[in-house]
């Protein structure tokens, strides 16, 4: 049976955050606040070369496990109608993020080992240098204060 609030209309909406953050979703007034369904953010990128735009959308809290988010209203900036020309890419990509969640299947790689070993060599590679300028410093300072020693 439906509930009263399934039968709420609801309207795409593209949503300014006090915090500055900009998410596009399905909105619905409660009395407590806004209510965004499956909110993601939408990342624009001039394409080199081109007069297009790629457009991506990501989703706007993807630890969550819930597809809804409750704004109360103080937090929010300012709303506005979506362009109608990216509501396709939205429902494209809201319901596929749905259907990962709903599923458990969204991809997730525990740990990159690769990335770990680049970050590992770089860090050896600035500690050593570091470490090599300290030892040059401590040798010049001991240069420094033994010839300070024999002059005096």
């Amino acid at each position: 049976m439906a509930r009263p609030m399934d039968l709420t209309p609801k309207k795409y909406e593209v949503i300014k955050t006090r915090t500055g953050a900009e998410i596009m979703g399905m909105t619905r007034d409660t009395g407590k606040g806004l209510e965004i369904t499956l909110p993601m953010v939408c990342h624009l990128t001039a394409m080199p070369g081109s007069s297009s735009s790629q457009c991506v959308f990501y989703p706007y809290a993807p630890l969550s496990a819930d597809e809804t988010v409750l704004f109360p209203y103080d937090h929010i900036a300012h709303r506005s109608s979506v362009n109608e020309q990216f509501i396709p890419l939205y429902d494209n990509a809201s319901a596929s993020w749905f259907k990962m969640i709903e599923n458990k299947s969204i991809p997730l790689k525990e740990k990159n080992e690769e990335f770990e070993d680049r970050v590992r060599d770089a860090m050896s590679k600035i500690l050593r240098t570091e470490n090599e300028y300290l030892e040059e410093e401590l040798e010049l300072l001991e240069e420094e204060d033994i010839s300070k020693k024999t002059i005096h």
